[in-house]
């Protein structure tokens, strides 16, 4: 299983993590089938990084805020305008249907908006507290918004990605024994919101995963981000790589 990760940036006013035009809002692929995340102007790195979004068969959300959520109207609308034609199946907290196609009518773009109109089946499915289906295992955390972290499965390899939230029992359980344990880390000290370093490694140590993949963390360490691993070692043993833009994580 291979993971992309096309935006490890993001916006979170008042903290450490701001734009600066060196990354994209937080995106990351399965494969090259299963999007994660989609951030605002996710299509700008999904059109770098050369995506073939007729590939895609499905979008999962962790949460609605909007450095997630909001680059799914261009998304949607670019898989139109290229003639799609494979059902799709987007994937998140109670309200993701209403939220997508709200955007796209509130952008004026009906065409993606109602269903006669695309040439491609939109699907969604909200979750609930706990979920199982495919190769898909999810709980909901903990977070100002509905949020919901994921875990995926493919040839006995477990990939785990948690969009925010704090790390309750729920999401240690679904964590635990994974082979890859992605987390945000947005600020440096405990937040009501985010996570930090002192919180996410031991959650990492406690659900016994060896290797651990950051993303969406402070803009302050563009240049330096061996500074930034360095702080993380200071909360867990096992090997911690800090995520850019376009890089990819073989599990």
């Amino acid at each position: 299983m291979r993971v992309t990760f096309l935006g490890t940036g993001g916006l979170v006013p008042g903290l450490p993590l701001t734009i600066s035009g060196k990354r994209g809002m937080p995106s990351y692929m399965i494969d090259d089938d299963y999007l994660i995340d989609l951030g605002e102007g996710a299509l700008r790195n999904i059109n770098a990084y050369g995506v073939n979004l007729h590939a895609i068969k499905r979008i999962l959300i962790s949460h609605l805020h909007p450095d997630h959520f909001l680059g799914i109207v261009n998304v949607l609308f670019s898989m139109v305008v290229s003639q799609r034609q494979e059902p799709l199946e987007i994937i998140g907290p109670v309200g993701i249907e209403s939220a997508t196609r709200n955007l796209l009518i509130l952008c004026k773009i009906p065409a993606v908006a109602e269903d006669k109109s695309r040439k491609f089946q939109l699907k969604f499915k909200e979750l609930g507290a706990s979920e199982s289906f495919d190769d898909i295992r999810t709980a909901r955390g903990s977070h100002p918004c509905e949020a919901h972290a994921y875990r995926i499965t493919r040839d006995n390899k477990a990939v785990f990605y948690d969009g925010e939230s704090h790390y309750i029992k729920e999401l240690m359980d679904l964590a635990r024994g994974a082979d890859l344990f992605i987390s945000t880390v947005a600020v440096l000290e405990r937040h009501s919101i985010h996570v930090a370093p002192d919180e996410v490694g031991p959650a990492v140590t406690g659900a016994g995963v060896k290797r651990m993949a950051v993303v969406h963390w402070p803009t302050k360490f563009e240049s330096n981000t061996d500074d930034f691993k360095k702080i993380m070692q200071n909360y867990y043993d096992g090997e911690v790589t800090i995520m850019e833009d376009f890089s990819t994580l073989e599990v």
